[in-house]
């Protein structure tokens, strides 16, 4: 697994050679950030994904901020990070709000209906003064959970992994000591 995603990711140095990266580059070069061990990246996997439900700003990268700020304070895998909490992109931020605003209203008890019947443009301030406490509680729901599910679907594939790698090399190793012993026997 290690191989793998040491492959596919830009290496440190190169990143610490990009223009807007350099006056941060001590801080987000740090060897810490950019292991692969199985700690740092699953940690990495589940905080991505509860970064992933704040909220969208449109003219604010407050996921990128958030995720460098938590992974270099915590020493998580930045690329893990990064590529995680772009499950949130703007395809994924409609179904992503409304299921948040659902979730928590069901969860406060709010009747949504009155509010989608008397939906429209003039009446949008009022309709987010009206959603933002719902919007919150579920984003922290739904993020919460995809985070717990998040980390434990990724301790369980790199623990399968590791396993798949195990036993191909004690496979290797036998095939190995029985043609050893073949060529001895001959």
């Amino acid at each position: 697994m290690q191989r793998w995603l040491k492959s596919i990711t830009p290496h440190r140095d190169s990143i610490e050679k990009l223009w807007f990266v350099k006056p941060f580059a001590a801080v987000i070069t740090q060897p810490g950030c950019w292991t692969f061990h199985r700690a740092s990246v699953t940690r990495a996997f589940a905080l991505g994904l509860f970064i992933a439900f704040i909220p969208p700003t449109p003219f604010f990268p407050v996921h990128l901020l958030v995720c460098s700020v938590l992974g270099v304070l915590l020493g998580l895998n930045l690329p893990v990070l990064f590529a995680t909490v772009f499950v949130s992109n703007p395809f994924t931020w409609l179904p992503q709000i409304l299921a948040s605003i659902w979730v928590g209203a069901k969860l406060m008890g709010i009747d949504l209906m009155p509010l989608v019947h008397h939906l429209s443009r003039h009446n949008m301030a009022a309709l987010l003064d009206r959603v933002w406490a719902p919007l919150l509680l579920g984003a922290l729901v739904l993020g919460t959970l995809s985070a717990a599910l998040g980390y434990a679907l990724a301790q369980f594939l790199w623990r399968l992994r590791v396993g798949h790698h195990l036993r191909r090399r004690r496979a290797r190793s036998r095939a190995q000591r029985r043609a050893l012993d073949q060529d001895a026997v001959d």
